[in-house]
């Protein structure tokens, strides 16, 4: 099969800041999440394509600043071109909102996204914790998000307590 060549994401879209909260599982290596993205919106449109790799999601809304709440009618995950597309069935209007994204993700072992780590302990115990590496393209691995190195924002991460 040959391999889809590297698409940009559209510029219909600009997110201005992240609210993220995670909440790893340590046991099975998993971890349950939610986003809150301030977004601008620069063109009519029905489907937001941002990246996503080796996540779920669960729910997604978007709520214009002024204007009623909706939700996606549905979600399309690429793995291979690592993005999701949120299908709404009205068009969102230009202007500022916010979208709420209800996710999980995989504490994978690549040293990629939110991964977990082993060490032993003083005690002599193997433990595990989670570590980030987001640097290049490896964020959209943690949580869904406009992954590409020339989309900057800014970001607010909350780790609630590990599940062990």
């Amino acid at each position: 099969m040959e391999k889809k060549p590297f698409e940009r994401l559209p510029k219909n879209v600009i997110p201005k800041h992240y609210d993220i909260t995670l909440q790893p599982n340590l046991e099975n290596f998993t971890c349950k999440g939610r986003e809150k993205i301030d977004v601008q919106i620069l063109e009519s449109t029905s489907k937001l394509v941002l990246n996503a790799v080796e996540l779920t999601i669960d729910d997604v809304t978007y709520e214009p600043d002024s204007g009623k709440p909706m939700s996606a009618v549905n979600v399309i995950l690429s793995q291979d071109n690592e993005i999701a597309s949120l299908e709404f069935d009205s068009q969102l209007s230009p202007g500022n909102g916010k979208l709420t994204i209800v996710f999980g993700a995989v504490l994978n072992d690549k040293m990629k996204g939110f991964y977990r780590n082993k060490y032993t302990a003083s005690n002599g115990e193997t433990r595990y914790g989670a570590s980030t590496q987001f640097e290049a393209t490896d964020a959209r691995r943690a949580f869904p998000c406009w992954d590409e190195p020339a989309i900057k924002s800014t970001f607010d991460i909350t780790d609630r307590k590990s599940v062990v």
